[in-house]
């Protein structure tokens, strides 16, 4: 069974499976909402990518173990095996290394063999590059191929780069930021109706607006305003898929002030109007 088998096998059927070339990569985007699972071991290298929503925490046991957020990259190692809890919906993505002997994958693997371990990073190039691919992938039947192979080439790269020192930034961050930014993180999962102003964030996180959007920029890759908005959008994917509710119903409980504001919104970030996703799901 090959790593992606392995992955669906644990987190469900992926919304995107593809095969990518530039750095040969199995493209994979995963949109769920789990309480916890076990992934066997991988037989390949894997980049995974926290594109968005609620916190993920990853390892064998607590002294092993990692908290993985909105924003955040990590490489896992051929053999790695782990242990997941979610505290909420997740929007991920996982690129399998289909060719290790790809000059650019040999490197990478030469970073992390001088690693004890590949810790999460946060890097926007990373962050958008995966974004990018998947939504080029997403958008039509025949992508640019071209365009798709620079983006793969480009986002290995730049993990080259943050294991270098180069770039990035890596996590975790301080345990009181972090408690911090968790608290807030699960409120906003649970009020993404309201307006949810930058104002009311900092308040609840216990610091100044300036300083609460600079800590969240930092932890998470993205403004909290972006933060606030993919997890919107996340929640009108799975209100579209698993109920029968209007899209006009749906926007209003996901915090978007109008049914044309959600359709734009989501076309951007998936490359397919809502009636069509509910569509898809059904079909």
């Amino acid at each position: 069974m090959n790593s992606w088998d392995r992955i669906s096998s644990a987190l469900g059927e992926p919304v995107v499976s593809v095969e990518i070339g530039g750095v040969p990569l199995r493209a994979e985007r995963y949109i769920f909402q789990l309480g916890g699972c076990e992934v066997p071991p991988l037989d390949s290298l894997v980049l995974a990518c926290h594109l968005g929503g609620a916190r993920a925490t990853a390892g064998r046991s607590a002294g092993r173990s990692f908290d993985f957020l909105a924003g955040a990259s990590t490489v896992f190692q051929p053999g790695f095996a782990s242990r997941w809890t979610f505290c909420g919906a997740i929007d991920m993505a996982m690129f399998h290394v289909i060719d290790p002997g790809h000059e650019l994958v040999r490197h990478l693997q030469r970073l992390l063999n001088a690693r004890t371990k590949a810790p999460p990073f946060s890097d926007p190039l990373v962050n958008a590059s995966a974004q990018q691919l998947l939504g080029e992938l997403a958008r039509t039947s025949t992508p640019d191929h071209g365009f798709v192979e620079r983006l793969s080439q480009l986002m290995i790269e730049q993990t080259c780069r943050v294991l270098e020192g180069k770039t990035g930034r890596h996590a975790p961050h301080d345990a009181l930021q972090l408690g911090r930014l968790q608290g807030v993180l699960e409120w906003i999962g649970e009020n993404l109706s309201n307006e949810l102003s930058n104002a009311e964030l900092a308040e609840r996180a216990g610091v100044s607006e300036s300083h609460f959007r600079r800590i969240f920029q930092e932890a998470m890759g993205m403004t909290p305003h972006r933060y606030v908005l993919r997890l919107r959008l996340e929640r009108v994917h799975e209100l579209l898929t698993r109920t029968s509710f209007s899209i006009a119903r749906v926007a209003a409980q996901c915090g978007f002030n109008s049914q044309s504001h959600m359709t734009s919104c989501f076309s951007s970030a998936y490359g397919i109007t809502p009636a069509r996703a509910r569509q898809q799901s059904r079909l």
